[in-house]
C-alpha cells in the first residue's frame, strides 16, 4: 500500500489582490463578475507588482528573466515545498531514491525540473524525471507509483508539483486569466515500505486527446483555453469521478472529505450542489491563492492535514490540459 509520509506547499511572497488588478493593472471585469464567476480574491506571483503594471506581461520570455532576478522560479518554489515535505516525513534528502516532478511553465527546456530540484536539495543519483499532465499531475504521479511493482520502487519517493502561471498570463484589460492564476508548489514524500499520515489508493486516470487544443500554453506564449467548454467538462467529469470512487469504495457523501481541482470557487459550488456534498467537508483554498495548477489539490490536503483525524477519509478528483483527469481515495492513519 502506498503511503504519504509528509506533505509541503509553498506560495511566493508577492500577493495580487483583486483591487490591484482592477485599479492598478486595469482589468476591465469588475468585482461583481469575479464574485459571480470565480470567487477568487487573491493569488501570489513570482513577478513584482510593478512589473505587471508596467508591462501587462505581454512578453512571457521577459517575465521569466524578471522572475529569476526576483529569486523565485518553479524550481525554487518546488524545492521549498519539498523541504517541508521532507521535514514532516522525518527523512533527509540523501534518503530519497527518486524525484518525480511536474512543471507546466518551465524556465528551462532541459534539464528536467526533477533534476534541478534534486540538485537544489542535495539528493543523489536516481531515476529522477518529470511526469507532466498539467493540472492533473498530482493524480498521475500517485497512479504511476501505484502501478509499479513495490520491489522496483526505492524506499522513499519525492513527488513535486510546481508552476508559475502568472509568467504566462496576459494582463491586458480584457483578460479573464489575470483573475484566475497564481503561482505555487506542493510536494509529497511517499513510500510503500513505511506507513505515514495517509494511505493512498488511486482509482482513476484517463485522457481525452481530442481535447488537446482546449487548454494550451505555447512554448513562449500565454495561457489560452476554451473557457466555456472546459468549465462544462470540469464540472461533469469531477462529479463523475466522485461518484465512481464513492461507488467503488462504498462511501456516502456525509462520511468523507472531498477535494477537487482548485480552478474556481464558484465552479466547486456547482459540484457541491450537483452531488449534495456537505460544504464543510469539501476542502478548498482557491479563493485565497488562485489556481496554482497541479499544486492546488495537494496544497489543500497539506494545509488541512493537522485538522484531520485517524480514520478520516478523503476522495480527490483533479483534471486539466490533455484533457486529462484522475482521482482516488485516501485514509488518515
Amino acid at each position: 500500500m502506498l503511503s504519504i509520509l509528509g506533505m509541503g506547499y509553498y506560495l511566493p511572497k508577492t500577493e495580487i489582490s483583486n483591487d490591484f488588478l482592477h485599479k492598478e493593472v486595469g482589468l476591465e471585469r469588475g468585482p461583481d463578475w469575479v464574485d459571480s464567476r470565480l470567487g477568487i480574491y487573491k493569488r501570489y506571483t513570482v513577478l513584482s507588482l510593478d512589473y505587471i503594471v508596467k508591462t501587462k506581461n505581454q512578453l512571457p520570455t521577459l517575465a521569466m528573466l524578471h522572475a529569476r532576478s526576483n529569486g523565485e522560479t518553479p524550481v525554487t518554489m518546488g524545492a521549498k515545498a519539498a523541504r517541508q515535505a521532507l521535514k514532516q516525513a522525518g527523512i533527509k534528502p540523501e534518503q530519497v531514491g527518486w524525484v518525480i516532478a511536474n512543471n507546466d511553465t518551465p524556465f528551462e527546456t532541459i534539464p528536467s525540473t526533477a533534476i534541478l530540484i534534486a540538485k537544489a536539495l542535495g539528493i543523489g543519483s536516481g531515476p529522477h524525471c518529470d511526469i507532466n499532465c498539467a493540472c492533473s499531475s498530482f493524480a498521475r504521479h500517485i497512479k504511476a507509483l501505484s502501478d509499479m511493482k513495490e520491489e522496483h520502487l526505492p524506499e522513499f519517493v519525492l513527488c513535486v508539483q510546481t508552476s508559475a502561471y502568472t509568467v504566462r498570463t496576459d494582463y491586458s484589460p480584457k483578460s479573464m486569466d489575470g483573475y484566475i492564476w497564481g503561482d505555487g508548489a506542493a510536494a509529497e514524500v511517499l513510500s510503500t515500505r513505511h506507513s505515514g499520515r495517509l494511505k493512498v489508493e488511486p482509482l482513476v486516470f484517463e485522457t481525452k486527446p481530442s481535447g488537446a487544443d482546449d487548454i494550451v500554453i505555447d512554448s513562449a506564449g500565454h495561457f489560452i483555453q476554451d473557457g466555456a467548454s472546459v468549465r462544462e467538462f470540469s464540472i461533469r467529469k469531477t462529479c463523475e469521478m466522485f461518484e465512481q470512487i464513492a461507488q467503488v469504495k462504498g462511501l456516502y457523501a456525509e462520511q468523507v472529505y472531498t477535494v477537487a481541482h482548485q480552478a474556481n470557487h464558484v465552479m466547486q459550488n456547482s459540484i457541491i450542489g450537483h452531488l449534495h456534498l456537505p460544504a464543510d467537508r469539501h476542502l478548498r483554498n482557491v479563493q485565497d491563492q488562485g489556481n496554482i495548477a497541479a499544486a492546488g489539490c495537494p496544497s489543500v490536503i497539506a494545509q488541512n492535514l493537522n485538522r484531520l483525524h485517524k480514520g478520516d477519509q478523503i476522495v480527490y478528483a483533479v483534471l486539466g490540459s490533455g484533457l486529462a483527469w484522475g482521482g482516488g481515495y485516501m485514509e488518515v492513519t
